[in-house]
């Protein structure tokens, strides 16, 4: 697709410059020169893609597609030109490059991952389910990322302690690869293509009838990204956040509640990209009290950084911004039901607590913290 079908496709020539997507986004915000209105203009001015790094930046949150009142899709516009800079400018990849190492051996055929270490006693796992679990990059993260929290596993086993609370024993891939979320947004076509065909083909042969994710970034790969790439899937999919909230809503699971206050940091994917606000908030409301930071739901801060790529002391600011912002509400922990958002706000939050005066706030994944008021009674 050539640049002029990019921009007619994402609505781009109806941008009136009015600058509302520059204001709301994180990359421009945080002293970056990135700006979606002047990348959009200099496309249409100059008819050709800016040879312009701060293009890396962008962390594809959609918060500038969710403000624009002119219907223009910035986000999938700078994922669109991505692909053509990302071989002769290419992102600066953090952690030594091994997220993005470990996504494209998992696109290898031949390898097949081996990744059910994670899988402890005390949660059920039937594999003759015809509900899925997919685990997503959390057990790599777990190695990765260890120095900053060591309690990234229970996120998965308490998504199915959840589960198991609401009669559901979900089965698992003996061999589950990565989904490719990041080599899609970082616009690694080919590795993304390779890891969609592999997985809808094991999914398929497999013969489920649904996927549950605990990661908003597995989500909407499977339930968005593949469908536009393989075509209709024969299974369902939803965040584990929908189910749980159900089953409460039915009184099907109870969990103990208390006094503790939580807010919430809405994760981009579940959130802005899949419109799933509610269910997590259920789930808060069912074991204490909940406060809004100022920028939620719709217009929720991003956590700063999405696929590993030019995290910087910027992103940190931005992070630490948010970490004052969920402290000002007066909430005891600050709760995120994605793995990267855990991540990204305890490695940004670790470094700026000293300039807090030690005033802190916990930060917590909504599955560890809601698996952990499960009623004996339920």
């Amino acid at each position: 697709m050539d640049l002029l079908s990019k921009l007619e496709q994402n609505g781009a020539r109806k941008c009136v410059a009015c600058g509302r997507c520059t204001f709301a986004c994180p990359a421009s915000q945080i002293g970056g020169e990135f700006s979606p209105r002047g990348l959009v203009e200099r496309m249409i001015l100059e008819d050709k893609i800016p040879p312009e790094k701060e293009i890396w930046l962008c962390m594809t949150c959609k918060q500038c597609t969710q403000i624009c009142q002119f219907g223009v899709s910035f986000h999938e516009l700078v994922r669109e030109v991505r692909p053509t800079l990302l071989t002769s400018l290419p992102p600066e990849e953090n952690h030594g490059g091994i997220p993005r190492v470990l996504e494209r051996l998992s696109a290898v055929r031949k390898i097949r991952p081996s990744r059910q270490r994670w899988i402890t006693s005390g949660i059920d796992i039937d594999q003759s389910s015809d509900t899925l679990f997919y685990v997503g990059c959390t057990p790599y993260f777990d190695v990765i990322f260890r120095y900053l929290r060591q309690d990234l596993l229970e996120m998965p086993r308490s998504a199915i302690r959840l589960l198991n609370a609401c009669g559901i024993a979900p089965r698992v891939l003996m061999h589950e690869r990565c989904c490719g979320h990041d080599s899609y947004w970082l616009g690694d076509v080919e590795t993304f293509q390779r890891l969609a065909f592999l997985n809808v083909e094991a999914l398929e042969r497999s013969g489920v009838r649904e996927i549950l994710t605990f990661c908003p970034e597995c989500m909407i790969t499977w339930k968005q990204l593949y469908p536009k790439m393989v075509g209709k899937l024969s299974f369902d999919v939803r965040s584990v956040t929908e189910v749980v909230a159900k089953a409460i809503e039915e009184g099907i699971l109870r969990l103990e509640r208390n006094e503790e206050v939580y807010t919430f940091q809405d994760p981009c994917r579940l959130g802005r990209h899949s419109g799933v606000y509610e269910p997590p908030r259920q789930l808060i409301r069912s074991i204490g009290r909940l406060v809004e930071m100022p920028r939620s739901r719709e217009m929720a801060a991003c956590c700063g950084n999405s696929s590993f790529v030019n995290c910087n002391a910027m992103t940190r600011q931005w992070q630490l911004q948010r970490g004052k912002e969920a402290l000002a509400s007066g909430a005891d922990r600050l709760l995120t039901a994605c793995p990267k958002c855990l991540i990204h706000l305890t490695c940004g939050l670790a470094e700026g607590w000293v300039s807090m005066e030690r005033r802190s706030i916990r930060i917590d994944d909504l599955y560890v913290i809601a698996a952990s008021r499960l009623s004996k009674k339920a």
